[in-house]
């Protein structure tokens, strides 16, 4: 089984233009975008902390670790995967600030964000408005200082439009991976 990754801790400067309630997008050295929302009481200039989980390759239904994924699973992974690259190009192309790790000593006296469990590109079991489960893959993650908020692709409807869902991490649990 592969040694899982835990959560990476960055800082950021909120840029200029930024206030309270305002989105900005935030560059992380794996190439992830991550928006974060401005907290109340935190101002362009100020510094802010944030956790997420670094993307890693994963190996999905290779094979070598034992695990099966269905095939509608895989498909959805494939799907969920391209919108994915496209919407972080999308971010790119409005523009991000670049995180960097916190100084090695000392404690930082910025707003700290709440960590999010789950990365983009992540496949994970999603509740349905119904009370249903179903596999998803997330699409985005938002880190709000309420908690973070994801958004995820459950597959497409028969005109061909995208199904997703906003959800919070309640919502979420991992993927089976045996």
């Amino acid at each position: 089984m592969a040694e899982e990754i835990g959560p990476v801790t960055l800082q950021v400067e909120v840029p200029e233009g930024v206030g309270p309630g305002l989105n900005f997008n935030v560059s992380t050295p794996d190439g992830q975008v991550l928006q974060l929302t401005c907290p109340d009481g935190i101002f362009a200039g100020m510094m802010v902390s944030f956790s997420y989980f670094p993307v890693e390759e994963r190996q999905e239904d290779s094979g070598t670790d034992g695990t099966y994924m269905h095939e509608d699973d895989r498909r959805r992974l494939e799907e969920g995967a391209a919108i994915a690259a496209a919407r972080q190009e999308e971010l790119n192309s409005i523009g991000v600030v670049m995180a960097v790790p916190p100084p090695p000593t000392g404690e930082f006296d910025g707003f700290s964000y709440p960590p999010a469990t789950f990365a983009a590109g992540q496949n994970a079991i999603v509740t349905r408005s119904s009370g249903e489960e179903s596999g998803c893959y997330i699409l985005e993650v938002f880190l709000t200082a309420l908690g973070p908020l994801y958004t995820v692709y459950l597959g497409q409807a028969e005109d061909g439009t995208y199904i997703t869902k906003n959800c919070e991490e309640s919502d979420l649990r991992p993927y089976p991976t045996a």
